[in-house]
């Protein structure tokens, strides 16, 4: 006892000298984090814990900054983050490694029925969820100290709840078929995305144990957020027959009451569980990348904060259509990387906007430079975050642009395997086969990734590659129907107008065909099919396969026909990895 009172002496008086306290990085704060746990039981130690720096336990309750509170601190927020019965057992984990901590590591593992590997992906993924969430909660207490606001208000006044970024509750849907006998599938769906949307980086999900409380009760969104805490709602309805499933949903600011986002999904009724996991997985990728962009939005451009220059680049990430878009991002990303050189979302954000500059041919110049830095990064971030999930999606796109097909599409099976409902998954899969001459298969692949997001603002990534395939194939007129429908969704991709007006060529519509090869030539008259074979390639030309080489003359052939200048056609093997 008198040991618990010295400690408590110790972590107040550092407490009370707030001016003196020192600002913490993303990195610092996720250290400091792992040895609170790493020490839970120790009180002395957990007194000189570095989050007795953190504004977060200096505005703790009636207990004050004291290591008691610090322990409630961390056990209260990895109860509410884990309370989903989806999540119980990743709480038992971190309960039983650190809260309640009697076995080793290895017999924990085997009391859950976990292989060891499996027992340290669990922790690994429990620490980091836990880790983020404080970080926001941290964050957000920093902006109100800078704008003047103080732990405890005059008077008996509480302070308001902090909202943290990225948070949000999907409210029970409504059964409008208003059959007893499907609502087991309307609230499965709503189940499904909860745990989906939990796995999105950054992510601060409400329970479905909470959610649940607001069934069949007509509260007003605003209540809602205040209530929880939250700056997102998600509601929606669901519609099912004999012959199909129509799912509405609506995103809604808790703050503004806004309308954020709107969107209906209709499918044939067939296998219950496979239409369920196709619609959650549209639901799922849409609210993201609305979530990650609102987030964006609301940032301001002359804010120090890491988690809001993060989340204006990531806003920017979800957009790359542009060049432009690319380098601004990347310009945001390395800001934060100044402030904390341990943010992971910065590193795995650097490398991404690099590598897309290479594989979207935004910079012609550097390509090894780029894919170097984004190597370093991703390194740099394997160290902090080693199961991120934004890790494997990165790592999968480095190997296709350097070339290594085959191990690209192993990394890729990976991510899949986390994220089943990431169409940009299926997309790599199709142009790692594509590249490796198994032509058939890779359409096969563009076409899931289509099924699972047909309305994706990266959607013509896929239809181009699925345009590609089906030329080589001889399918032109399905070739057409892609690349028509890529060039709708961007209109700026420059390389699809080229790609298009071979498609038509080929297909025998030659209006089209000169239509398109105009429009091209207008942002790059110079071009020849030469240039166009030897400088368009997104992967190195000696990596592809030689059927993918051979396949690839028929689109050479199709700008021919077209009227592209062809200088003299040589079709060697540096001129056919476009």
């Amino acid at each position: 006892m008198q040991e618990e009172e010295q400690a408590a002496t110790l972590a107040g008086r550092r407490s009370t000298d707030a001016d003196k306290r020192t600002l913490l990085t993303r990195s610092g704060f996720g250290d400091a984090v792992r040895e609170a746990l790493r020490h839970f039981d120790q009180t002395d130690l957990l007194a000189g814990n570095a989050l007795f720096h953190a504004d977060l336990l200096s505005r703790a309750g009636s207990e004050g900054a004291s290591p008691q509170a610090l322990k409630a601190l961390l056990a209260q927020t990895a109860a509410t983050l884990f309370e989903s019965e989806r999540d119980h057992r990743l709480y038992r984990v971190l309960e039983l490694t650190y809260f309640n901590p009697t076995l080793k590591q290895a017999a924990i593992a085997e009391q859950l029925g976990l292989s060891f590997s499996t027992y340290r992906r669990h922790l690994a993924i429990c620490v980091d969820r836990l880790t983020e969430w404080l970080w926001q909660q941290e964050q957000q207490f920093r902006e109100l100290g800078a704008g003047g606001a103080t732990a405890q208000p005059a008077g008996d006044s509480p302070v308001l709840p902090i909202r943290p970024r990225l948070s949000i509750v999907i409210l029970p849907f409504l059964n409008l078929s208003q059959d007893p006998q499907v609502e087991y599938l309307v609230d499965g769906i709503v189940d499904a995305l909860i745990t989906d949307l939990a796995n999105i980086p950054g992510s601060f999900v409400i329970s479905r144990s909470t959610a649940f409380t607001y069934k069949k009760r007509a509260v007003p969104i605003r209540q809602v957020g205040s209530e929880l805490g939250i700056r997102y709602v998600a509601e929606g309805s669901v519609f099912v027959d004999q012959e199909r499933i129509r799912v509405n949903v609506q995103l809604i600011d808790a703050e503004t009451d806004e309308h954020l986002w709107a969107e209906r999904f209709e499918k044939q009724r067939r296998d219950v569980w496979q239409v369920q996991d196709e619609i959650v997985g549209r639901l799922s990728r849409s609210i993201g990348i609305q979530l990650v962009r609102s987030e964006g939005f609301r940032g301001s451009p002359n804010t120090g904060d890491v988690l809001d220059l993060v989340m204006r680049a990531r806003a920017l990430v979800s957009e790359v259509k542009r060049k432009e878009t690319a380098a601004e991002a990347t310009d945001l990303f390395q800001q934060a990387l100044k402030l904390d050189p341990g943010c992971v979302h910065a590193r795995i954000g650097i490398a991404l906007t690099r590598i897309y500059q290479v594989i979207n041919l935004y910079r012609l110049d550097g390509r090894d430079e780029l894919l170097n830095e984004a190597e370093q990064q991703l390194s740099g971030a394997a160290a902090h975050g080693p199961d991120h999930i934004d890790l494997l999606k990165a790592r999968g796109l480095l190997l296709r642009a350097r070339g290594r097909f085959s191990e690209a599409i192993v990394a890729t099976e990976a991510l899949i395997a986390r994220n089943a409902a990431e169409p940009s998954a299926y997309k790599e899969m199709g142009l790692n086969n594509l590249y490796l001459g198994r032509t058939r298969e890779a359409v096969e692949w563009f076409r899931r990734a289509d099924a699972i997001a047909p309305r994706d603002p990266e959607r013509w990534t896929w239809l181009q590659g699925l345009g590609r395939a089906l030329m080589q194939l001889g399918q032109d007129a399905a070739a057409v129907s892609a690349m028509s429908q890529a060039m709708e969704n961007n209109p700026d991709y420059v390389r699809g107008k080229a790609m298009l007006a071979a498609a038509a060529a080929l297909a025998g519509d030659h209006e089209t065909a000169t239509r398109w090869v105009a429009d091209y030539r207008m942002h790059e008259p110079t071009m020849t099919i030469q240039q166009f074979a030897r400088q368009r390639s997104s992967v190195p030309p000696d990596a592809v396969s030689q059927i993918y080489r051979e396949e690839s003359r028929r689109i050479l052939e199709g700008m021919r026909l077209a009227g592209m200048p062809d200088e003299e056609i040589i079709f060697e093997h540096e001129m056919s990895s476009f």
